[in-house]
C-alpha cells in the first residue's frame, strides 16, 4: 500500500508531505511552528486525499512545515517561499495557509497557482474558502438533524473558520449553548453572536479570553447538544472526551479532530461522527469553480455537494465517518494501483 512521502527543503528547516506521488497535482496547507512534526503532516496529507477523492478528483493531498521561531521565521519563511516556486509550476504542490502561516507569506507564490482565485475573495472578514468549510460542516449538521432551527449547537473551537460556523449556525435559527477557544469556554446563550464572530475575527482566541465565565475547554464538550461542532487540533476528541459527549451528531470544524477510540466510542454510544473530509472539503467548490462562476452559485454547489455525500453514507452500518472512507476509497482504487495505508483518522 502507498504511504505519505517526506520531501525535505535544501535551504531551510522545512518539508513537503505528499500523499500519492504518481499524482499530477498536490495540494495542501502549510503550517510554521518552533517544530512541526512530519506525522502531523502525513495525516494532514491524507485526509486531504480522502476529501479529493469524495469529490472525485484526481489529486493528492499534502502538506508542509516549516519549523522556525522568533527572529529565524522571516528567513525560514522566505527560504521556503522560494524553494516553492518549481513546486507551483509543475503542480506538485498548492499551498495554503496553516497556523504560523498568513496568506500574505504565499502571496509571491498566486501568480502560478492554477485554481480560481474567488477561493481568496472576502466577505465580512472571510474567503470563500474558508466559509464554504463553514458551510459544508453546517450542511452535515443539516443533512442529520434536519432544520437547525431552534436546534442547541456548541462550538467547541473557534479555530479560523469558527466566525463562519458562528454566523451559518445563526442564520438557519440554531441557538449557540457554549462555544471554545485555546483558552478556554465559555456560555454565549446571551451573547449577540455577529459580535462574537467579529471580536474573534479582529484578535483570535485571545480576544476571547477576557469574556465573563470562562471555563476549562472540555466544559465546551460535555453536555447534551444536538450538534457539537469539533476542532481545536487534530486529535482534540478522544476516547476520555468522547465519553463525555452528548450530542446528536458531531461535526468537524477542522481536520482529524477525532481519534480512532474516540470513534469507536462515540459508535457504541450511537453518536454520529461526520467525515472531516468531506464537510471541509465543500470548500474545492471554490477551488475548481469555472471562470465565470459566482460566489453564490459556488455556495449553492458546494452545500448540495457536501449533502448528497452526507445524505448517502449517513445511514451506513459502520458509521457516516468509515461509510465516507469506504466510499473515497472505491474511487481512489478506479485510478491507483495501491490504495493509501491507513485512514484519516487522528
Amino acid at each position: 500500500m502507498a504511504v505519505v512521502r517526506i520531501h525535505k527543503a535544501e535551504s531551510v528547516e522545512a518539508f513537503w508531505a505528499i500523499d500519492l506521488d504518481n499524482a499530477e497535482s498536490a495540494a495542501g496547507i502549510v503550517r510554521q511552528a518552533r517544530k512541526i512534526l512530519q506525522g502531523g503532516a502525513k495525516d494532514l496529507a491524507r485526509s486531504l486525499t480522502y476529501g479529493f477523492a469524495s469529490f472525485e478528483h484526481q489529486l493528492s493531498g499534502a502538506s508542509a512545515g516549516i519549523s522556525a521561531d522568533g527572529d529565524a521565521r522571516a528567513e525560514a519563511v522566505t527560504g521556503f517561499v522560494g524553494e516553492s516556486r518549481d513546486r507551483i509550476v509543475d503542480g506538485s504542490f498548492l499551498p495554503d495557509p496553516g497556523k504560523g502561516i498568513a496568506e500574505s507569506d504565499l502571496a509571491p507564490l498566486r501568480d502560478g497557482d492554477p485554481r480560481n482565485p474567488i477561493r481568496l475573495q472576502e466577505t465580512d472578514g472571510v474567503s470563500l474558502q474558508v466559509e464554504l468549510q463553514a458551510l459544508g460542516a453546517v450542511a452535515g449538521a443539516q443533512t442529520v438533524l434536519g432544520d437547525l432551527d431552534g436546534r442547541s449547537v456548541a462550538i467547541e473551537s473557534m479555530a479560523a473558520n469558527g466566525p463562519a460556523i458562528l454566523r451559518a449556525v445563526a442564520a438557519q435559527g440554531a441557538n449557540v449553548t457554549r462555544v471554545g477557544t485555546t483558552k478556554g469556554a465559555f456560555d454565549c446563550t446571551a451573547v449577540d453572536l455577529d459580535e462574537l464572530a467579529a471580536t474573534h475575527l479582529a484578535g483570535g482566541d485571545s480576544a476571547l479570553a477576557g469574556l465573563d465565565g470562562l471555563r476549562p475547554l472540555d466544559s465546551a464538550v460535555a453536555g447534551p447538544v444536538d450538534a457539537l461542532f469539533v476542532g481545536t487540533k487534530m486529535g482534540s476528541i478522544d476516547h476520555v472526551a468522547a465519553d463525555t459527549i452528548e450530542a446528536g451528531v458531531v461535526v468537524p470544524a477542522a481536520p482529524l479532530p477525532v481519534t480512532t477510540k474516540a470513534l469507536a466510542v462515540l459508535r457504541r454510544a450511537e453518536v454520529p461522527v461526520l467525515p472531516d473530509f468531506v464537510v471541509l472539503g465543500a470548500q474545492f467548490a471554490a477551488w475548481y469553480a469555472a471562470p465565470d462562476a459566482t460566489a453564490d452559485s459556488i455556495r449553492h454547489e458546494a452545500t448540495n455537494a457536501v449533502t448528497a455525500i452526507v445524505g448517502e453514507v449517513a445511514g451506513h452500518d459502520d458509521g457516516p465517518l468509515l461509510g465516507a472512507c469506504y466510499r473515497a476509497e472505491a474511487y481512489l482504487a478506479t485510478w491507483q494501483e495501491q490504495l493509501p495505508f491507513g485512514r484519516p483518522l487522528a
